[in-house]
């Protein structure tokens, strides 16, 4: 399968972590990740900025480290209690989130 000349392989994300910055950059042809980058662009611009577009659709963005997380996999108990928190208490995301500055 391909989508404007390049393999599923070469549709990559790449994430760069310079340890002397506060930001993270990420290249990528995900379509869903770009969707996630450019909302979260758009509500907080200072923080989520386009670098620039590349071949095809891919694009770079700057984002603070701390939005960069690597977590252990849910159980399906640990999901179960989520969905069960969100119907009782809402959806935590979906809170509009202040600026620490």
């Amino acid at each position: 399968m391909s989508r404007r000349g390049l393999s599923l392989a070469e549709q990559e994300t790449v994430i760069l972590w310079d340890n002397e910055l506060d930001t993270a950059s990420i290249y990528t042809h995900d379509a869903r990740m770009i969707g996630k980058l450019k909302g979260l662009a758009k509500k907080y611009p200072a923080q989520f900025q386009l670098e620039r577009k590349g071949p095809g659709r891919a694009v770079t963005y700057q984002i603070p480290k701390k939005c960069v997380s690597i977590r252990p996999p849910y159980s399906e108990e640990r999901r179960k209690q989520q969905i069960q928190d969100a119907a009782l208490n809402g959806n935590p995301f979906e809170q509009e989130v202040h600026d620490e500055d």
